[in-house]
């Protein structure tokens, strides 16, 4: 075991050496008592010799006392211990000795030292003290074999043979070897699991800290309860709320919290919504508080199982004056609850080249990261020009196969005769003109991402041979005598309906099955207008650095003026990104860094004015009327503003059927601010 120096480390390590000492200390007892038992049947002299055994003895169980004592002193150095070890191989040997020498039934006595070393110190040093006691042991058998080391008193008559000590040196040896590797392996696992253990435990920790200081951090009175109903944590707005301290709420329950004002305090449930009403007399105030409970069930982590807890909003509605103040209320209540049982992380703009904001393209990222991190095969549907390269490219880039390659075919573009070699490969002289083996498709994705576009076009009978490579993970190149294995991720595409191509018998239905595990669905751009202002400047980007890597001179950024990009927001694109991308490609050979709607075509401009909805306010025309030049002067600003003001109020309000908080939606404005001007042009009388 590596030492790290750490106090937990040092701690296990110092039990496991007081183990081994305690260990020592009994062999020493025992052999103690041996030679004290022997005494009786022993001659005289060799009376004397067996007492001086007690010396050794004694010397070693004073070392093993000490080295106890250090221990608990002053911890176990790596150096300390493999003194330990060293001592305590010379004791074994000694014994060894003393029990017959080569032929000794104590020669196991060597793999427990073995195994100590491994577990104090490491692998490398485990194998030292192999090699060390696979030395003294040959030594010792060496020595007794040619006389220059007799046998011990007590055991003259025992006969040492001739032959075999060698096999016996290598047997030793081997058990040692095999023991030292055995332990260091399982001392390897155990502290790589121990070890994850631990940083389990510090990331639960972090996480709970970071909890609390968001529950803190949220000014609304938040708390949250466990499946006991005890509460868990509140932040200081349910102490100020309630006049409780943290020692009185936290680790009982909300009920019993909330009773000791309301003795009558009964909560309700809605489906999972918990609702109650809470009203008490307050200190120092005439008049109750009155209090709105609401909670929801927060789900686990991964999804599955049951809940961690409820997490409840307290709020104080006493002074709320009107009903609308009351709606609103409980409008970011719904929305604050709806957040926590969230993930806290927002998802990107952006997801590898891929860029949205839209809530549906939202939805698609947030599928995509789920399903990056699985091989499961995905088919991609949307139209021509969605961008479902795109997507698989995204998919390929959030997995685990990310450093593997990413191989891209247009099923559609490889002539029929030609579609087997491509997807398998070609063993050399195979046919005509195959003059060297050529790998295929899978062969070239292997460990990485096959993305098969346009996958409706593959002929039947390649779609069978398509479907028996998916299934086995193999594949046989034309002309090869065995299968080979194959790693790769399917992701396959199509702008065809492949059900009505089911029905008409031009796709194979167990294909289709084994293709679409998982599928996703790209809107086309008509029906995700709002990335198109995010998508114009990403393309505008990509433009720019090829156009500074090519010498241009169209300067560091690029304008769209309104009015153009109206057009092109209002544009209903049916070739989607791909025609986008077109479009501003031309607009920006065009126009340079200032894209004028004459820089765009004149098919779209007069498509954007047809889509224009009747009735809706032109934004054009509004700021025609603030630049114009023909303007008389002096003129009321106040006035003009308020016009077109009270024009877009009077618009967003007709847009929506009267719904006020819609319509300041549409306006970009909070709905406090959406009534202010109602009252100051008069409409806050306006059904809604």
């Amino acid at each position: 075991m590596v030492r790290t120096g750490a106090k937990s480390a040092s701690t296990t390590s110092g039990a496991k050496l007081t183990w081994l000492l305690a260990a020592r200390l009994g062999v020493l007892i025992l052999a103690a008592l041996a030679v004290l038992g022997s005494l009786s049947f022993l001659e005289s002299f060799h009376h004397r010799a067996a007492l001086l055994l007690l010396v050794p003895i004694g010397l070693f169980a004073a070392i093993g006392a000490v080295s106890w004592e250090w221990t608990k002193r002053h911890g176990t150095p790596a150096s300390f211990a493999s003194v330990q070890i060293g001592l305590d191989v010379l004791l074994v040997t000694g014994i060894i000795y003393v029990t017959g020498g080569p032929i000794s039934p104590f020669l196991f006595l060597y793999l427990p030292l073995v195994m100590a070393a491994s577990l104090l110190l490491s692998r490398a040093s485990a194998l030292t003290t192999a090699a060390l006691c696979s030395l003294s042991y040959t030594l010792l058998a060496a020595a007794m074999k040619t006389g220059w080391l007799g046998t011990f008193t007590g055991t003259e008559g025992v006969q040492i043979p001739s032959g075999g000590l060698a096999l016996q040196a290598i047997g030793l040896s081997s058990a040692m070897i095999l023991i030292a590797v055995a332990t260091s392996y399982l001392v390897h696992t155990i502290s790589k699991r121990d070890a994850t253990v631990e940083q389990s435990k510090r990331d639960l920790e972090r996480g709970a800290t970071r909890h609390r200081l968001l529950i803190q951090s949220i000014p609304e009175a938040i708390c949250l309860v466990d499946h006991s109903g005890r509460i868990t944590s509140a932040n200081a707005s349910v102490l100020q709320l309630l006049q409780k301290s943290e020692e009185e709420l936290v680790g009982y329950t909300l009920l019993s919290a909330l009773r000791t004002l309301d003795s009558d305090f009964a909560p309700e449930k809605r489906g999972e919504d918990l609702f109650g009403e809470l009203s008490y007399q307050r200190k120092g105030l005439t008049e109750p508080t009155r209090i709105q409970i609401h909670g929801r069930p927060l789900p686990s982590i991964s999804g599955e199982g049951s809940e961690l807890g409820q997490l409840v909003v307290l709020s104080d509605i006493t002074k709320l004056r009107s009903i609308e103040d009351q709606l609103e209320l409980q409008d970011r209540m719904a929305r604050l609850l709806a957040s926590a049982a969230e993930p806290t992380d927002s998802l990107p703009r952006r997801l590898g080249d891929f860029v949205g904001e839209s809530v549906v393209m939202q939805k698609v990222f947030s599928l995509i990261q789920r399903v990056a991190r699985s091989d499961a095969t995905v088919m991609v549907n949307g139209e021509s020009g969605t961008g479902k390269e795109l997507v698989a490219r995204a998919i390929h880039q959030e997995s685990l196969r990310a450093h593997g390659a990413f191989v891209a075919v247009n099923c559609g573009a490889i002539p029929e005769t030609l579609l087997e070699s491509e997807f398998f490969g070609h063993k050399k002289g195979s046919f005509t003109g195959a003059h060297a083996d050529h790998p295929g498709l899978f062969q070239r994705a292997g460990g990485g991402t096959l993305f098969l576009d346009e996958i409706g076009e593959l002929p039947v009978l390649m779609q069978a041979k398509l479907l028996r490579a998916i299934q086995e993970r193999s594949i046989r190149p034309i002309g090869g005598e065995r299968d080979l294995p194959v790693d790769v991720r399917i992701v396959a595409a199509t702008n065809r309906n492949l059900r009505r191509e089911i029905e008409a018998g031009n796709f194979r239905e167990d294909l289709y099955y084994r293709l679409n595990v998982i599928s996703i669905s790209l809107p086309p751009l008509k029906e995700r207008r709002e990335d198109i202002p995010l998508l114009v400047n990403a393309i505008l980007q990509r433009l720019l650095k090829s156009s500074d890597a090519l010498g241009g001179e169209q300067g560091p950024s690029a304008v769209v003026p309104p009015q153009t990009m109206q057009y092109l927001v209002n544009y209903s694109y049916p070739g989607n990104v791909r025609e986008l991308e077109n479009i501003i490609e031309r607009a920006f050979v065009l126009g340079g860094s200032v894209i004028l709607p004459e820089h765009l075509p004149e098919a779209l401009r007069m498509s954007a004015n047809d889509l224009e909805p009747v009735g809706a306010t032109n934004p054009r025309r509004e700021t025609q009327i603030i630049i114009d030049e023909t303007i008389q002067f002096p003129v009321d600003l106040d006035t003009v503003l308020g016009s077109i003001e009270r024009r877009y109020l009077e618009g967003a309000l007709g847009q929506t059927g009267g719904a006020k908080k819609k319509a300041a939606e549409l306006l970009g404005i909070n709905f406090r601010s959406f009534r202010y001007r109602l009252q100051k042009f008069g409409l806050s009388d306006l059904d809604g």
